[in-house]
């Protein structure tokens, strides 16, 4: 909210689950930007989320890592049900994730979907495809490295890191498109990516918790964010 306010963009805020149960009215607003570990997702914020996405032009920003990757229900407003489901299970049975086992790899919504590998470790970014829209005015070519700067204390090292995501080979849309990739130890970087089902919808997501911790600190990571922010805003 602190960059929000400091580039000039209004906002409104709300839970997740006013989400779920119809207090953000999507159709409202041309842009949902989510933070940075936004892990539990009820079957019906995911599907409206998508929805939104796809059939009726939302553009979403997924700022975070590990997301919408367990569902929840709410029975009420004041209880909350995990289906955490059993981890050997969801490995050997071939799921990407406790969602995926319920419902569908949320890879198909955000293009990138949590891994193990890079957790707890912390790394900038290293640029892919600089010709992309999204590095216009950064000054960054492809193999330049940025996000080094951070306010993230429990994992430090750059913007990329503590969970991070990466596209899936078999879920994520066919058209989603590799922006930039963390530069963290054993392949474990997180994937920044886009995508545009059509429509006028679209999403960009940058598949790391710490993202949002660079944001303020880090010039060129700011230029990008408000680049993509700015155009799905247009």
């Amino acid at each position: 909210m602190g960059w929000l306010e400091r580039e000039g963009f209004e906002y409104d805020v709300y839970s997740e689950t006013q989400l779920h149960f119809g207090s953000l009215n999507l159709d409202d607003y041309a842009v949902l930007i989510l933070g940075p570990h936004p892990e539990y997702w009820s079957s019906r914020m995911y599907y409206d989320v998508k929805d939104w996405v796809f059939n009726r032009g939302g553009r979403l920003m997924y700022l975070g890592g590990n997301g919408l990757n367990c569902e929840v229900e709410f029975p009420d407003e004041d209880t909350m049900i995990v289906h955490n489901g059993n981890l050997r299970l969801q490995r050997d049975g071939g799921f990407e994730s406790r969602m995926h086992m319920r419902r569908e790899s949320e890879a198909n919504l955000l293009g990138v979907v949590f891994t193990d590998a890079g957790i707890m470790t912390s790394a900038p970014y290293r640029v892919v495809d600089a010709g992309h829209w999204a590095f216009e005015g950064t000054g960054l070519a492809d193999g330049d490295i940025f996000g080094r700067e951070y306010l993230h204390m429990r994992i430090p090292g750059g913007a990329s890191g503590h969970e991070t995501d990466k596209i899936s080979s078999r879920f994520s849309p066919e058209n989603v498109r590799l922006l930039a990739r963390g530069a963290n130890e054993n392949d474990g970087g997180a994937h920044m990516v886009i995508h545009e089902p059509g429509g006028g919808g679209a999403v960009f997501s940058t598949g790391s918790i710490t993202y949002i911790s660079s944001l303020l600190v880090s010039d060129e990571l700011s230029r990008l964010t408000g680049n993509v922010l700015r155009r799905f805003l247009a």
